[in-house]
Parts: structure tokens; C-alpha cells; sequence
């Protein structure tokens, strides 16, 4: 199960494990050439999400089927097996309505991305692993026994007393949360971004990966006065963009941004259009947004001098269908000054919910306002 530089007792040991812990029919998907899209498949039917919510034979067994492709070198279908087991721990979360740690298949799926050289998303997935340690042990992360500590201070260097502060700081805020406290991507919302100090590579600049379940879980709190749900999500979706720093509330002299973005990285393709910086407006109505709300927009793009900007809108926006009122406005907005606003509704998150690339989606907008192309179908 190990890497040939492995000592052969470790290989047997765990050789052994693995046929003993994983059931029997799972064992026999092993000799098929696509047998990790089949363990996807199977291995949620054969073990509930309680069988996996606290350390159990079935919790490592599942483990040990993600190891087996990790070991291997086969990164690639070993970080969703881990990924699928993390969410069979957020079932049981939904389930239930208590915290479940969730920090091993978390930690593997940084170490997955972290052997293909995605450094961005290995550091995010450690910190989120961090969050779950933190909060595992009150406050602390033990350097003896978790998997954070030396990979963040070891192999990435962060400073001991740094990762003990956000330690406490991730402790604090896991006990303020309540229920949105469960999902450590909520916590890491609410720290700072001096942990962000890795740039994308080539390799993971075009992968977009997010916890659905956490997507859905802000998606049903959409509608509450303040507006501030659909900035969370907005920023959440923005976060999940190798190099994309996204920080919500940032205010000017004369402007309240609901989400200002920073690119970081190279430039790779339409990202290099964009500029270093762009903004977000978020208008969780129940009714389309106007041109009075798109010319309002399109007026801070300019102050600020961006390029590009995007309208977060439940129920998109008006003259949609005709290409009239803010939609003619829109257009008109990069013909006459060169700015760029793409809009995303209810329904392009929920594409992303089931599983769809945003940066994708985002490239496809953008190329239909820059040129003046028919909606695309699908989109």
C-alpha cells in the first residue's frame, strides 16, 4: 500500500489492514481500471454517515481506501475519495446537529494537492484542517499529535507562535457560530488573510473546488434584510478561486464594498483581462435588479478604476430577455468605458452547488458581455 521507499513491515501492516477492515465487495472493485469512480459510488452505500462520524473500523476503512490510491502515487482519485468522505461526515453534521471532527480526510486531501503541486489548495485545506484540530481541542494544536503542525510550521513555515494564535482565535469563533460554526470554511471566513502567502501554479489555476454542502447550507439562509447572507456566499465562491483573496465589507471615504477581490498569480487566460482588482455587488432581492442598480455599480467600477465587476443578484436582472433596461446597460457599460459586469443569479449557484466549475461560468459571462454573444445554452 506504500511507496517502495517504505519499509517492507510498514507495507505488510498495512496491507494486512486494508484487507481486513475494508468489506468484501469493496475489496472486489479493486481489480477494476475505474475502480476509484466506482468507490465514490459504493462506498456511501456501504457505510452510513454515522459509521463514519467518529473513529470507527468503517472510518478507516474508508481511510485506507483513499490511502491506497495516495500511496500509489495516484493523487488524482485519491483526494476525491477523501473529499467523498468528508462529506459523509457533513451528512451526519446535517443529520444530527452536532459537530463531528472532521480533520483526517481533510488533512489528506491537503496532502493530495500539496504531491501535485497545488500549493494554494493544499494551504487552504490545512487551514481548514487547522480549524477542525482547533476546535477538536479547544483552542490548541497539539505538535505531538496532529498531522497540522508539522506541515505549517516544518515544511511551510509558519511560525509556532502564529499558528497558536489562530488556534485561540479559531477556538473563539467555533464557540460564537452556533450552527454555521460546524463547516470550518465558515470559520475560515472569519480570520485574517496572513496565511494566504502561497501563489497558484499553472497546474491549479483553472481548478475550482467547494463544499456543496456548505454552499447549500448558506444558499437556504438567502433572503435575511441585512443582505450580508448573499456577501457570504459571494465570498465563499470567490475564496475557492486559487490566487482570488476575497474580503467582504471593505469601505471607502464614500462606498461600501460588498466583496473586493485581488488576483494573484500568472496569468493564464481570460483572468489576465480582468486587472489586479475587482469588485462585487450583492442584491439579495426578490425582484430582478434594475438599471438603477447596474448604473449605480458600473459608477463604483469607475471611481475605482476596475475593469471588472460582478453582480451577485438572486433574480438576475431586468431586460434579460430582450437585452433591454440593466441588461442594455450592461452592454453598454463595456462599449462606452471598457468595464465588464457579469451577473451571477440563484441558478448559477446552484449549478456550482451540483458541481460546477465557476471559473468556468465566469468565463463564459464574461466573454458573452465582451463580445456581445448570445447567451450560451446551459448558462
Amino acid at each position: 500500500m506504500l511507496n517502495q521507499g517504505d519499509p517492507e513491515s510498514e507495507v505488510a501492516r498495512l496491507q494486512k489492514e486494508f484487507e481486513a477492515k475494508v468489506p468484501k465487495e469493496i475489496l472486489l472493485l479493486f481489480d477494476q481500471r475505474d475502480v476509484a469512480a466506482q468507490l465514490l459510488q459504493e462506498l456511501p452505500k456501504a457505510f452510513r454517515p454515522a459509521d463514519v462520524a467518529v473513529f470507527s473500523d468503517q472510518q478507516r476503512a474508508w481511510e485506507l481506501c483513499g490511502l491506497y490510491f495516495l500511496n500509489r502515487g495516484r493523487f488524482h482519485e485519491a483526494w476525491p475519495i477523501f473529499h467523498a468522505l468528508y462529506d459523509h461526515m457533513l451528512a451526519h453534521q446535517e443529520e444530527t446537529g452536532t459537530y463531528v471532527h472532521k480533520g483526517m480526510p481533510l488533512v489528506w486531501i491537503s496532502e493530495c494537492h500539496a504531491r501535485m503541486g497545488h500549493p494554494v489548495l493544499a494551504k487552504r485545506y490545512l487551514m481548514l484542517t487547522a480549524c477542525e484540530d482547533a476546535v477538536g481541542f479547544k483552542g490548541v494544536i497539539p505538535a505531538k499529535t496532529s498531522g497540522v503542525y508539522f506541515r505549517m510550521v516544518w515544511e511551510r513555515g509558519m511560525l509556532h507562535a502564529e499558528l497558536n494564535r489562530y488556534a485561540q482565535l479559531i477556538w473563539s469563533v467555533h464557540q460564537k457560530g452556533g450552527r454555521d460554526a460546524l463547516f470550518p470554511e465558515w470559520i475560515l471566513r472569519e480570520l485574517d488573510h496572513e496565511w494566504v502567502t502561497e501563489y497558484p501554479s499553472a497546474g491549479e489555476a483553472s481548478r475550482y473546488i467547494v463544499n456543496k454542502r456548505y454552499v447549500r447550507h448558506l444558499v437556504g439562509k438567502l433572503g435575511d434584510p441585512s443582505g450580508k447572507s448573499l456577501e457570504i456566499l459571494a465570498h465563499y465562491l470567490l475564496s475557492c478561486v486559487p490566487g482570488c483573496h476575497a474580503h467582504m465589507r471593505a469601505r471607502s471615504a464614500s462606498t461600501d464594498y460588498d466583496v473586493v477581490c485581488v488576483l494573484e498569480g500568472p496569468d493564464l487566460d481570460f483572468r489576465s483581462e480582468l486587472g489586479r482588482y475587482f469588485l462585487c455587488e450583492c442584491k439579495d432581492w426578490s425582484t430582478p435588479a434594475d438599471f438603477a442598480a447596474m448604473a449605480k455599480f458600473s459608477r463604483v467600477l469607475d471611481s475605482a478604476k476596475c475593469r471588472f465587476g460582478i453582480l451577485f443578484s438572486k433574480q438576475g436582472i431586468t431586460g434579460a430577455a430582450r437585452t433591454t433596461d440593466a441588461a442594455r446597460e450592461q452592454l453598454k457599460l463595456f462599449q462606452d468605458r471598457g468595464i465588464v459586469v457579469v451577473v451571477v443569479s440563484s441558478s448559477d449557484i446552484d449549478r456550482v452547488a451540483s458541481g460546477a466549475n465557476f471559473i468556468t461560468m465566469l468565463r463564459a459571462k464574461y466573454e458573452e458581455v465582451r463580445m456581445d454573444l448570445q447567451k450560451r445554452t446551459g448558462d
